[in-house]
C-alpha cells in the first residue's frame, strides 16, 4: 500500500508540473520548435549521448576491477542497462542503482561490495558536476550575474565536502557514528542480552558499506581517473544539451549549459517524481531563461533531452532481457569474497 501511494504522489507531482508547464506554454508553439529542429546538430547531439553513457559504463566498471575482478564486461553490462531500464520507472536514478546493486550483488554474492562501487560511482558523477560547474563560473562568471546560482553551486560543494569527509575520513566517520559503533557480543544479540534491533542491524549494513568504500581510499590513481571520467561526462552533458539547443536553432553561449546544466540535474534526482519528468522540464525553463532562451524552446529541448532518455532506456531494457539466460548460466568467477 505505501508503495502504490509514493508512486501515485510522483506520478501525481510530474503529471501536475507538466500541466502547470503546458498551461503557461504553448504546446503548438513549442511541437513547431521541434519539427524545424536542425538534423546536423540533432546527430551530434545524438552521438554525445551514447558517448556518455559508454563512458558512465566504464567509469563504473573501473571500480568493479579493483574491488570485484573477474567479473565479464558482457555481465557488467547487463547489469547496467538494467539499471538504465529501470531509472525510467523510479524516483530520480534510486531505482536503477538498487537494481544494479542486487542484479551485481546476486551475482557475486557480495551485495556490500558492489553497493559500494555503484554508490561511489554516483559520488563521483556528482563530484564531477560539482567540478564542472564551479569551473564554468569562474570563467563565465560575467554572464552569470544571479546570486541564486552561486549559492546553489556552492552548497553543492560543501555538501560534496561532507559526504567526502564522512566517508574518507575515519576519525570523524567514527565521532559522528560513536553511539552506533559497539559491536554486539553475539550475532543478533545486544551487549544487554536481548534480540539485535532492526537499527542495530541498519548500522552494521552501513558500517559494512562504509568499510568497502573506505577500501578505495589505497586506490587514489583510480579514484583520480574516476573523476576525470566524470567531469569529462558531467561536460560532456552540457555539450549534449548546447547541441540539442543549437538544433532548435537557438544561438546561447556555452558557459550557460555548463553551469546550469549541473543545477538541472541536481533537481532532476530529487525523488519527487518519475524519472525526473516534470522536474527537468520546469528548471530548464527557469534557468535557461536567465540566458535569454524562450519558453518553448527551453522546454522542447528538456522534451527531447527526456526523448532520449526513455529511447536509450527501452533499448537497454531489450538488452537486459535479452542477456537473461546468459546471466542464468554464467557461473560467479569472482573470487569469494566476505559480505
Amino acid at each position: 500500500m505505501k508503495k502504490t501511494i509514493s508512486l501515485s504522489f510522483r506520478i501525481f507531482i510530474s503529471i501536475a508540473l507538466l500541466w502547470v508547464l503546458f498551461k503557461k506554454i504553448d504546446l503548438r508553439g513549442t511541437l513547431k520548435v521541434i519539427a524545424q529542429l536542425n538534423p546536423l546538430y540533432f546527430t551530434a547531439a545524438l552521438g554525445i549521448f551514447f558517448i556518455l553513457y559508454v563512458l558512465v559504463f566504464y567509469r563504473w566498471k573501473m571500480l568493479l576491477d579493483i574491488r570485484a575482478a573477474g567479473i565479464s564486461s558482457l555481465r557488467v553490462f547487463s547489469s547496467f542497462s538494467g539499471g538504465l531500464f529501470f531509472n525510467l520507472f523510479t524516483p530520480s536514478t534510486i531505482g536503477g542503482d538498487l537494481s544494479r546493486s542486487i542484479d551485481l550483488g546476486a551475482h557475486t554474492k557480495s551485495y556490500s561490495i558492489i553497493a559500494a562501487t555503484v554508490l561511489l560511482d554516483r559520488l563521483s558523477g556528482f563530484a564531477g558536476l560539482v567540478t564542472v560547474a564551479i569551473v564554468s563560473l569562474i570563467f563565465g562568471y560575467r554572464l552569470i550575474d544571479d546570486f541564486s546560482v552561486y549559492i546553489s553551486v556552492f552548497l553543492f560543494a560543501v555538501l560534496l565536502g561532507g559526504i567526502f569527509l564522512i566517508l574518507f575520513n575515519d576519525r570523524i566517520y567514527r565521532r559522528l557514528n560513536r553511539p552506533a559503533m559497539h559491536p554486539s557480543p553475539l550475532p543478533g544479540i545486544t551487549p544487554q542480552g536481548g534480540p539485535r534491533s532492526k537499527k542495530g542491524k541498519l548500522w552494521e549494513n552501513f558500517r559494512k558499506l562504509h568499510s568497502e568504500i573506505y577500501f578505495f581510499r589505497r586506490h587514489k590513481a583510480v579514484l583520480c581517473l574516476n573523476l576525470v571520467y566524470s567531469i569529462l561526462i558531467q561536460a560532456g552533458a552540457a555539450i549534449f544539451s548546447y547541441f540539442l539547443l543549437r538544433s532548435l536553432n537557438t544561438k546561447i553561449n556555452i558557459i550557460y549549459p555548463l553551469v546550469f546544466n549541473p543545477l538541472i540535474t541536481v533537481i532532476t534526482t530529487i525523488p519527487i517524481s518519475i524519472g525526473g519528468l516534470g522536474l527537468r522540464d520546469a528548471s530548464s525553463i527557469f534557468f535557461y531563461a536567465k540566458a535569454g532562451v524562450a519558453k518553448d524552446v527551453a522546454l522542447a529541448q528538456s522534451l527531447l533531452n527526456f526523448a532520449f532518455i526513455i529511447s536509450f532506456g527501452l533499448i537497454a531494457g531489450m538488452l537486459y532481457v535479452s542477456t537473461l539466460h546468459y546471466r542464468r548460466i554464467q557461473p560467479d568467477q569472482t573470487n569469494s569474497r566476505p559480505q
